[in-house]
């Protein structure tokens, strides 16, 4: 199996990363549109294959969205791709609603290995997965 051109093969699964910046509900339509969703991730290994990506393809460590979100309801997280969210590797503290409205989830917080709960309106670069 391999995947569209452009998207990188890990795991079973195709994984592109967005340099544009975009509020989270935007990118997860762009995601949407080239037939995959904002990335989700179940193993420490495809969050490292991920940052990985990114830092390969902006030669930094952006924030970026990923497809993590408390949207519907307050601290019950759900993956976008709906897969199930069985991730547990928040930052120390994360997630803390602060302000009560970040609903939606950041990677590379700082640029730094760092996973946390945002505001959604912002914007950022944001990473999609799809099958092949």
């Amino acid at each position: 199996p391999s995947c569209p051109a452009g998207w990188t093969w890990f795991g079973g699964r195709c994984f592109l990363f967005d340099s544009s910046q975009k509020t989270w509900t935007d990118a997860e339509s762009s995601c949407q549109t080239l037939g995959g969703n904002l990335a989700s991730f179940h193993s420490t290994a495809e969050y490292t294959f991920i940052r990985e990506l990114i830092c390969t393809a902006a030669g930094s460590y952006p924030r970026a969205w990923v497809g993590g979100n408390d949207r519907e309801n307050e601290t019950v997280w759900k993956w976008s791709d709906g897969s199930q969210f069985d991730f547990t590797n928040w930052r120390s503290g994360q997630p803390n609603n602060s302000g009560g409205d970040q609903d939606c989830m950041e990677i590379n917080f700082g640029g730094r290995d760092y996973v946390n709960d945002v505001g959604c309106r912002g914007n950022s670069s944001s990473v999609c997965v799809r099958g092949p």
